[in-house]
């Protein structure tokens, strides 16, 4: 008898083979076991009160809390699917996500309703959903439901005889719409275990038992890159933040805590290294490494996290079509995206669609046993992630830009992100994005977009002699403009969508700058 690939496996390793680890969250502290216990509780419980079960979609608005990973296990186990609601989307995306999911009940966690910035649009959603007749449920209410229903040992759904099948759908994960039209792709429990096992390996997360890991990544972001999972397959102790993401915050969580290993996108491990530099803190002594990704990893914030926190980086690849994380990089964080992790493959294409030379710039596509993006009318097949890249001899990865954001000037493409990469390594730059504006003459022309480094001013006349050390003359931007921050989307990549609307009617000059 094939035992099947489902949550159920890593619950019983948290029972059976970690019971030292444990999860930390709000103050409290709760061992593997018994946080397998709680969620097998609470599973009983959405069964017995509201009736959950196959078929049914669940849906939380929440931070990552202890409540937020309960469920993460919870629902599935019940052969239901989890929809993580991203926080930070607007009232009226809130809604028509939760709608399009086909929620039968919503938990909401009330940090969630009453956080100063992204409250009100959350507490509107909320509204408006119940208006509709969805079933609402406070976080809060969770451990009453399940303290409620009867012994788990004898209600619970997810025992061995009920265990859903593997390719029943766990999760349904959302694309951030930056790149085109949003997408909703349904996860299984085979994807799922296949991934944290692909992330356990020691060339991908590292992660071991021992380990304690702050997951700074959202949970509705693809699970939170697969970190709870790898969690509890390797034994490493998870560390939740909550919704207080600042970095006064943060750097107390990595020091308290113990923190070895934290995971976020590269504008968090800025803030958090210049909070500790203006305060004069010590550094996390515990931390080894951060696993950072998602955009482009300046050097200086390489630097950075090597001086000021003394660890590591590991910079990492992925998309939500590949279950977030598919490749890693440490030795050359902010030049290349690094080697696949087990079982994914990766290749490079030309314009006609076939494999080109190991070097050569071309289409990145991707295959795997969870490239979830890939199955559209052709499961297991090659899934066109939109990037521009090269893989070298070694295997290694190295991402140009996505098609979406290439500038084509006087019939040259120029690749923004090489330009963004070869801007922080300025002294005066912290952070940059390039983007295209139209042009009457060339088409296309780049834009440069800079946050200066504290307290620092920004020479255009030195930073264009800095691109022209490395770039022909016109890959120079014709306008350099100076900003406090760069936009974000509700994942934490730069909105180059709302970088174009914003200046894409800047005044130039068009008689010079393109080829």
């Amino acid at each position: 008898m094939t035992v099947p690939l489902t949550l159920e496996h890593l619950l019983w390793r948290m029972e059976h083979v970690h019971s030292g680890s444990e999860v930390v969250a709000a103050g409290a502290r709760v061992r593997f076991p018994d946080l397998a216990h709680a969620i097998r509780r609470l599973s009983a419980g959405l069964d017995e009160r509201f009736g959950i079960g196959r078929g049914d979609t669940v849906g939380v608005l929440a931070f990552n809390t202890l409540e937020h990973l309960e469920l993460m296990y919870a629902v599935p186990i019940l052969g239901a699917t989890l929809s993580s609601l991203n926080v930070r989307l607007s009232c009226e995306m809130l809604i028509a996500q939760a709608r399009r999911d086909g929620l039968r009940l919503l938990v909401v966690d009330e940090e969630v309703l009453t956080h100063r910035s992204i409250g009100p649009a959350a507490r509107a959603a909320v509204e408006e959903l119940a208006h509709d007749g969805l079933r609402i449920v406070k976080a809060s209410a969770l451990e009453n439901i399940a303290q409620t229903t009867a012994e788990a040992s004898e209600k619970t759904r997810g025992t061995a005889a009920v265990t859903p099948r593997e390719d029943a759908p766990a999760f349904l994960f959302h694309t951030s719409g930056t790149t085109g039209v949003p997408k909703s792709y349904r996860v299984t429990h085979r994807d799922v275990v296949l991934h944290a096992l692909s992330q356990s390996s020691a060339d991908a997360s590292g992660l071991r038992a021992g380990d304690r890991v702050l997951p700074l990544v959202p949970f509705c972001h693809v699970n939170g890159w697969g970190l709870p999972f790898t969690a509890a397959l390797t034994g490493a102790a998870l560390v939740l933040p909550g919704g207080d993401l600042a970095p006064q915050r943060v750097t107390q969580l990595l020091t308290v805590e113990r923190v070895t290993v934290a995971a976020a996108v590269p504008t968090v491990w800025f803030d958090v290294c210049r909070h500790v530099s203006e305060h004069s803190l010590a550094a996390p002594l515990a931390l080894r490494e951060v696993l950072t990704g998602g955009s482009v990893v300046p050097r200086s914030v390489v630097d950075l996290v090597h001086d000021v926190l003394g660890a590591s980086v590991a910079t990492a690849w992925g998309m939500t079509e590949t279950l977030a994380v598919s490749t890693y990089e440490r030795d050359d964080p902010s030049s290349r995206a690094g080697r696949f992790i087990p079982l994914v493959e990766g290749r490079i294409v030309g314009a006609d669609g076939s494999p080109g030379p190991a070097g050569e710039n071309g289409t990145l596509e991707v295959r795997g046993p969870f490239v979830v993006g890939g199955r559209d009318g052709a499961p297991g097949g090659w899934f066109d992630t939109g990037d521009v890249a090269s893989l070298d001899e070694a295997g290694r990865l190295a991402l140009h830009d996505r098609h979406k954001d290439l500038i084509k000037s006087g019939g040259e493409w120029i690749i923004s992100a090489q330009l963004e990469q070869h801007l922080c390594t300025h002294p005066s730059v912290s952070a940059a994005a390039v983007v295209a504006r139209p042009d009457p003459k060339w088409t296309e022309r780049p834009v440069a977009v800079l946050v200066p480094r504290q307290g620092g001013q920004v020479d255009e006349t030195e930073l264009r002699a800095h691109l022209a050390e490395r770039f022909p003359p016109f890959w120079v931007p014709d306008v350099f403009i100076c900003v406090e921050h760069l936009p974000l989307t509700p994942v934490g990549k730069v909105d180059k969508r709302a970088l174009r609307a914003r200046h894409a009617a800047v005044s130039h000059d068009t008689t010079g700058g393109a080829p």
